[in-house]
């Protein structure tokens, strides 16, 4: 079987193993410090929280609102991404604070027209997800809307770039997440973390994060939380930060030879690509592709049979149970339904790419 995704370790185990041969295997240790300063120096940002999973690190974005700006009374939410963001603005907000927002089906993102991000109320804020790893140009709408708060699920986007810009760094946002869970381009299993460029934020969730512990050992100022990040986590993080352009490198090569085998159905439209939003870069996350009017379920158990596993694009919202009485104006949207993500980690061979582009075409003839 092809699987989705393995998670590239293969040679960034060293600082990880030399953390458990000193025994700090705590959320203590050099790692941590020096994976939170790697992170820092190559995105450009301030400040950097390392976090026990993308979860943790988006959840920390409606903490750090609220403290930030408690007025905030809205909160616009992406349709058809993944279920956490979700379930996180839920932990701060009730379902009436929130509106779902409008969806630009070329870029499976928000609606960003000008028409559209005007129309928004004052007081608000909006969550933005680089969904499938296609980047948001934020900087742009903070130029439209200076009185609306953005902040960032930058999960799936890391390393995707606005404007020059690397993606959930820029002063545009208030803060932004990112997770390295086992199928994203940098992994530590689970781990994510959270990046402001505001001091007071920053500040804020160091104590949050970490049970609200004040300077008096034992002595806690706020209700707050364990989301903390083990030094052995931080240290396969570091090492692959410390060999970046590699990784990186890797998942450019897979996603330009896939644009090879897929090419000519791409051109005669029988496979579309997401378009990305003008002045942004994708982040090479997961390899995705629309086939109008597919199957999903059949076209799964075709390619399980050919022993590749696939993916589903993410679900209206209002499939998931707790959120069915989300309204919503606008009706689903059957372009999601069509979407593939591929088998996308960096390692994955050559032949192995090309005998998954010949089933797909095989499929659709």
């Amino acid at each position: 079987m092809i699987p989705i995704y393995i998670p590239y370790l293969k040679n960034y185990k060293k600082s990880a193993i030399q953390a458990i041969k000193d025994n700090w295997i705590s959320n203590y240790g050099i790692n941590v410090t020096n994976a939170e300063d790697k992170l820092k120096q190559i995105l450009g940002i301030k400040h950097c929280i390392l976090m026990n999973n993308g979860t943790a690190s988006t959840h920390a974005l409606f903490i750090a609102l609220k403290h930030k700006y408690p007025e905030i009374n809205k909160i616009y939410v992406p349709n058809n991404v993944f279920v956490a963001p979700w379930n996180c603005v839920l932990m701060e907000y009730g379902k009436n604070q929130l509106e779902v927002m409008k969806t630009d089906i070329d870029t499976m993102n928000i609606d960003t027209s000008e028409e559209y991000i005007n129309s928004l109320d004052k007081n608000s804020c909006v969550l933005i997800v680089h969904n499938l790893g296609n980047i948001v140009n934020v900087p742009r709408l903070k130029r439209l809307r200076p009185d609306i708060i953005f902040v960032e699920d930058n999960c799936e986007g890391i390393f995707g770039k606005y404007e020059d810009t690397f993606s959930g760094a820029s002063e545009a946002s208030l803060c932004s997440a990112v997770s390295f869970y086992a199928n994203k381009t940098l992994t530590t299993g689970e781990g994510g973390a959270f990046f402001t460029n505001d001091e007071d934020v920053y500040n804020y969730i160091k104590s949050a994060y970490s049970h609200g512990m004040t300077e008096e050992r034992y002595i806690h100022d706020r209700l707050a939380y364990n989301y903390r990040m083990t030094n052995i986590q931080a240290g396969f993080l570091y090492d692959q930060l410390d060999d970046l352009g590699t990784i990186l490198g890797m998942k450019d090569n897979l996603f330009s030879n896939y644009d090879t085998f897929l090419k000519d159905y791409i051109n005669i439209g029988k496979i579309r690509k997401i378009k990305s939003e003008e002045w942004t870069q994708k982040a090479n996350w997961m390899y995705c592709i629309i086939i109008e009017g597919l199957d999903f379920k059949h076209f799964e158990k075709y390619m399980n049979e050919k022993l590749i596993q696939v993916r589903p694009f993410f679900y209206d919202i209002r499939e998931h149970k707790h959120l069915q009485d989300i309204k919503i104006e606008n009706d689903k949207i059957e372009d999601f339904n069509w979407g593939v993500m591929l088998p996308s980690y960096p390692h994955l061979e050559l032949k192995k790419q090309e005998y998954i582009c010949n089933c797909i075409k095989e499929y659709i003839n």
